[in-house]
């Protein structure tokens, strides 16, 4: 029950509306300035899950080709 609660409180319940008020503007923008397919991604440091340590992405391509995959599967 608490994920169909959590998927429920994600999806808009007035999608259409959202969309024509220009709600999703921030996001389209957002998306249309991120670097393409080919492109360097800009380094940056997320936190390790296991540790709380941190990894910078400079890091990770150093040591070799590196593959970054980023979307949204809903």
């Amino acid at each position: 029950m608490a994920d169909r609660d959590s998927a429920a409180a994600y999806n808009y319940p007035r999608f259409d509306e959202y969309v024509a008020a220009g709600g999703d503007v921030p996001d389209e923008e957002a998306f249309r300035a991120s670097a393409r397919a080919g492109q360097r991604a800009p380094d940056f440091t997320l936190p390790r899950l296991g540790d709380g340590g941190s990894v910078r992405l400079s890091d990770l391509w150093r040591s070799g080709p590196l593959v970054m995959e980023f979307g949204s599967f809903t």
